[in-house]
């Protein structure tokens, strides 16, 4: 308990960082990491100075991070937006340094000083590209969005009547690489409701400040992973991080469930796949077989609603009557293909038409089975895999 803690943002009053609570926190925790631009470095400057700033560090009280690079948006015509990670030409944790003293100390010889001793006793941080990849992903999750908007819009606008069934929907523009989002929000009623709210200080709200709450968040899930430690940020972010954790758990909660249930009823008096490999029913060799003769197996779980049951999908794809089931022979696959080959040599092709469907037939069966609908997900099960897992 109270290993360790990253703070990003403990915002009081005009202050970047609550000296209080950072006072208090190295009371408690082993290791405090304060992750600090220069207005974080003016505040601890002006209430701890220079001298007992460097002792802190020093004495590992304060594991001082000074930070290169921030998330921010982008806007683009016809409500369009983007986040990306963005720094100042020349940004380095030394010239932040440099720049944070300077604005308290007027004299360029001791703000030298002061960031070349700082800068061996700190050490930068950075976002990477991959916190920008896992933003867009979440972008593209119209279910975490439908969560994550009224919580923004409630903080923003408290008295603004959020529909009860709220309708998202995110676009991508490629040429832009911008999304824009609709829904059934009515931004026009909700920025009146606003702008009553604070008549002297009124700025319109629109999706760009929600994509960015968004991306901060999962930009403080990396730090917090990064520093393997407790994270002290805004509290808009920490509910945004709530939600995305939660979301993560359920999903492995509901698919563990549904792996349970078809274990349970449609591999019935079965090993289980691992269970048979470990305890040697199924070799190396047929483990290996199962898992590319289970590749349309996959396909099609893959494309099962996360809302969905895998038993009644399941159910409904094995009954579900399709092209092939109402042909009347099991040649469906040879007449189809000779069916090809007839008519490219009734075309002229002389045997080579029949010669080209022949390798149609060795090669894009995957293709076939799409055309006709032939293929159902029993068929991987009841054909491929029971036999070989089946309780004896």
């Amino acid at each position: 308990m109270f290993n360790k803690i990253c703070i990003k943002s403990k915002k009081i009053n005009n202050q970047k960082i609550d000296v209080s609570f950072l006072v208090e926190t190295m009371l408690f925790y082993g290791n405090v990491i304060v992750l600090a631009h220069r207005a974080e470095l003016i505040t601890l400057l002006n209430f701890f100075g220079e001298d007992l700033l460097e002792e802190l560090i020093k004495t590992g009280r304060i594991d001082l991070r000074i930070r290169e690079n921030i998330l921010g948006s982008m806007a683009f015509p016809n409500n369009k937006f983007n986040i990306d990670i963005f720094s100042k030409e020349g940004e380095t944790s030394s010239r932040i340094l440099y720049e944070a003293h300077r604005e308290i100390v007027k004299n360029s010889t001791k703000n030298s000083a002061f960031s070349d001793k700082f800068s061996k006793i700190t050490e930068p941080f950075k976002y990477n590209k991959d916190v920008t990849t896992q933003i867009r992903n979440d972008f593209d999750n119209e279910e975490l969005l439908k969560k994550t908007l009224p919580i923004y819009l409630n903080q923003r606008v408290p008295n603004f009547e959020i529909p009860e069934q709220l309708e998202i929907e995110i676009i991508k523009d490629e040429s832009f690489d911008a999304y824009s989002l609709n829904s059934n929000l009515d931004l026009e009623a909700l920025n009146e409701i606003h702008k009553n709210n604070n008549p002297d200080n009124f700025h319109p709200i629109d999706y760009n400040g929600f994509f960015l709450s968004l991306a901060e968040s999962k930009g403080d899930i990396f730090i917090a992973s990064n520093f393997e430690s407790e994270l002290v940020t805004n509290e808009l972010y920490s509910k945004f991080i709530d939600i995305q954790l939660t979301e993560i758990i359920q999903r492995r909660i509901q698919s563990q469930g549904n792996i349970n249930l078809f274990n349970e009823y449609i591999l019935t008096d079965c090993h289980t796949i691992g269970d048979a490999f470990v305890n040697g029913v199924v070799s190396k060799d047929e483990l290996l077989k199962l898992f590319e003769k289970a590749d349309k197996f996959r396909m099609w779980l893959s494309k099962v609603p996360d809302d969905k049951n895998i038993i009644g999908e399941y159910h409904n794809a094995v009954t579900k009557e399709t092209f092939a089931d109402k042909l009347p022979t099991k040649m469906t696959r040879f007449m189809i293909f000779e069916g090809i080959g007839v008519a490219l040599d009734l075309a002229g092709a002389g045997g080579i038409g029949t010669a080209i469907a022949t390798g149609l037939a060795t090669f894009d069966s995957f293709y076939l089975d799409k055309l006709i609908g032939g293929w159902k997900p029993n068929q991987f099960i009841e054909k491929e895999l029971i036999p070989k897992i089946k309780i004896a």
